[in-house]
């Protein structure tokens, strides 16, 4: 029963297939338990059954959690770009001329592509207008105020929040599995061993030993 060959579900499948069925029929239990494999000792790769059964639950809500994250990390980003292109191109205009506001607000050159990056220059471009009267009211006269940058930079917090937390998530993700793994391999240890006991404690019933094997 080798899990290489199957998929985790089939394994899992089997591996509980081949406790109840050691623990079930009286006369396995018999034979094994002359070997070592008392109903104390089936009970011990149960429990290891079930906590890679915990684990891997565990895994699949990080990873949902880490799915979640990314699409309203995703949502959020297009709704922050599409507030701030908007307004990095009225702005572009408003202060064509004026070489230092241009410099101080970065309306120059590529956007960031590095997301931390990207949204620093967000920050940079909404915090210094909101603390420049003079350049708020030239934006004015193209239909942009203050409420308007206040409320892309509250949706730029909720971005990093969201962004904060998809990396948390990834890393959650990353640690379940990695338990898992640790899990799976306890079990796998104990079952490899145990059918190499069963084998011989069956050897004279090897009807009963193909129940187990399968």
């Amino acid at each position: 029963m080798h899990f290489s060959k199957l998929s985790f579900d089939e394994y899992i499948s089997r591996v509980a297939a081949l406790i109840g069925n050691s623990l079930g029929d009286s006369n396995i239990l018999t034979a094994t338990s002359r070997f070592g494999y008392s109903e104390d000792r089936l009970r011990e790769g149960e429990q290891h059954y079930k906590d890679v059964l915990a684990y891997s639950q565990m895994q699949e809500d990080a990873i949902q959690e880490k799915l979640r994250a990314h699409d309203e990390r995703k949502k959020l980003y297009a709704l922050v770009r599409k507030s701030y292109m908007k307004m990095l191109q009225i702005a572009r205009i408003a202060f064509d001329k004026d070489a230092i506001i241009s410099k101080a607000l970065q309306l120059d050159g590529p956007r960031m592509t590095n997301l931390d990056a990207w949204m620093n220059q967000v920050a940079l471009f909404g915090n210094r207008l909101l603390g420049e009267e003079r350049w708020l009211k030239m934006l004015t006269q193209y239909g942009i105020g203050r409420k308007d940058i206040q409320g892309m930079m509250k949706e730029l917090d909720q971005l990093r929040s969201v962004a904060l937390l998809c990396e948390q998530s990834k890393k959650e993700s990353k640690k379940q599995t990695a338990a898992k793994k640790q899990k799976l391999k306890v079990l796998q240890e104990w079952v490899s061993d145990y059918l190499k006991i069963a084998k011989i404690a069956l050897d004279e019933k090897p009807e009963l030993y193909q129940q187990l094997k399968m």
